[in-house]
């Protein structure tokens, strides 16, 4: 692959049966919102290469989904795109394609919280 972010707007694009220019800034959002959602999902600093791929699916499908009237807000300042309560897990349909990619050795707060729930007595 040459240079991934156009890669990933030109199959976002060709997914979504647009031809022009318009929707750029739009799509180019969510791909970073759909990049970084796997990769926290995931648990990973970096996009396997297997997935790459995949981020256009997953880009597009949050595309449908805006169009919907999912999106409440688009900031491109600070790159960022606020969604409706009704998109809010969007990789819900996703997930088993995700979960091979997940790091388990990673510890979140959540994690380590129930592990000092449970061997925490003084309850």
């Amino acid at each position: 692959m040459g240079d991934t972010k156009t890669d990933f707007l030109a199959a976002t694009k060709l997914l979504l049966g647009i031809k022009n220019d318009e929707s750029d800034s739009l799509i180019s959002l969510i791909i970073d919102e759909v990049t970084d959602a796997a990769l926290s999902y995931c648990r990973l600093e970096v996009l396997p290469r297997q997935l790459e791929s995949f981020i256009p699916t997953l880009a597009a499908k949050r595309y449908d989904l805006s169009k919907q009237g999912g999106i409440k807000s688009v900031t491109e300042g600070d790159r960022r795109v606020e969604y409706g309560e009704e998109d809010y897990d969007f990789l819900s349909g996703y997930k088993s394609r995700l979960r091979p990619f997940m790091n388990r050795s990673v510890r979140v707060p959540t994690d380590l919280d129930a592990k000092e729930a449970v061997n925490d007595k003084s309850f």
